[in-house]
């Protein structure tokens, strides 16, 4: 029986004395976490593209503009321009200020869910666009796309490299790649490229590294072989080792899955903002229409109801999350990033609380 062959050595094209080769065997791991990878990310992408399309908050946003938002501001409109002026001028005093101190209320159950529906399309641009991307120079901070391009790793084969940047960089392959008129395309790369001081173009594809390579074919114009250098800068696409590949999307999986986790908490905290005040709205609209009923005493009610229930709601899904622990839990445990939107309006939910049962003393007042 012939001896087992020994595993080839692959060398790699950077030579720096603390590199050793790498063996085919390990040249295949890393392809493997590569391709497991973009199922992965390919997950995580679908999972996003669920809350871009924001199904639930596209049915409630206009019936909570259109309806709830619109009947309450026309009840204080109607009392201010038709029962107001005949009012006593003491009602008058408790009527200005019940409508003074409902008014905050009113404003901040309509500002919360638009609040959070900003926040969660910023956690969407933030998901899919960075001004960071590892191998490009950190003083380069033009937007892009998260998911940088792929290439063929140089390292794998500098021979098949070659050949590669010889069909790439042929006439009709640029032309593919940059299909803008002369004009605009000269216009629109080169400012690109001094705006960014080169910094734009990667590495692996200056001009003179691509001269090294020998594989510019021969009629190759500089200005075209710049310009298409410029567009795979722009996409954030890199020349790298398959190592720093497989280095550069271990980076990139944690950060959609940071990115991601807090886009979905934002928008169930949204929805939940959108659906709580939607409903709160609703039933206020059924007994304040009818003037035959002390309006503002019923909106100073619907308001505190509204103001009690919003914070132990917002605070709704980090209690699902624990739901299995019996033990009290340790809030400094809590990622700061999940809590934000909760954080933030929670002392503006309180101040509304407190001026609620402030207007159910003024509306009292004008009532008896």
């Amino acid at each position: 029986m012939s001896a087992m062959p020994k595993t080839e050595q692959v060398s790699t094209v950077n030579h720096d004395h603390h590199e050793r080769d790498v063996t085919e065997a390990e040249r295949n791991a890393m392809r493997a976490y590569l391709q497991r990878t973009e199922v992965r990310l390919s997950t995580l992408h679908r999972i996003a593209v669920s809350f871009v399309s924001g199904a639930g908050l596209m049915i409630l946003f206009p019936l909570f503009i259109k309806d709830e938002i619109t009947g309450i501001l026309r009840v204080f409109i109607n009392f201010w321009v038709e029962t107001l002026p005949t009012l006593a001028t003491s009602d008058q005093v408790f009527g200005i200020a019940a409508m003074a101190t409902l008014a905050f209320p009113f404003v901040l159950s309509a500002f919360m869910p638009l609040y959070g529906l900003y926040l969660l399309l910023k956690d969407v641009i933030h998901f899919y666009f960075t001004i960071y991307t590892p191998g490009f120079p950190g003083s380069l901070f033009t937007p892009s796309f998260v998911l940088s391009g792929i290439t063929f790793s140089p390292d794998e084969s500098p021979e098949i490299k070659k050949r590669v940047y010889a069909y790439q960089y042929r006439k009709t392959a640029i032309n593919f790649l940059i299909p803008f008129s002369a004009e605009k395309r000269e216009k629109y790369f080169e400012e690109t490229v001094e705006n960014t001081n080169g910094e734009i173009i990667p590495r692996s594809r200056q001009w003179h590294e691509l001269l090294a390579t020998e594989g510019l074919p021969a009629d190759a114009d500089r200005k075209q072989v710049e310009h298409f250098n410029t567009a795979f800068g722009l996409a954030r696409t890199l020349d790298r080792k398959l190592v720093e590949e497989v280095a550069t999307t271990e980076t990139s999986m944690v950060r959609h899955v940071l990115y991601l986790r807090r886009l979905v908490m934002r928008y169930v905290s949204t929805l939940m903002m959108f659906v709580w005040a939607t409903l709160v709205a609703f039933i206020m609209l059924a007994f304040v229409s009818d003037n035959r009923l002390p309006v503002f005493l019923l909106m100073g009610i619907g308001y505190a109801i509204w103001a009690a229930f919003t914070v132990p709601i917002l605070h709704w899904p980090i209690h699902w999350i624990y739901r299995h622990r019996k033990e009290q839990v340790d809030q400094k445990h809590i990622d700061r990033q999940l809590t934000v939107f909760e954080r933030q309006v929670q002392r503006f939910v309180y101040l509304a609380f407190a001026l609620s049962l402030l207007g159910i003393v003024f509306s009292i007042g004008l009532y008896t």
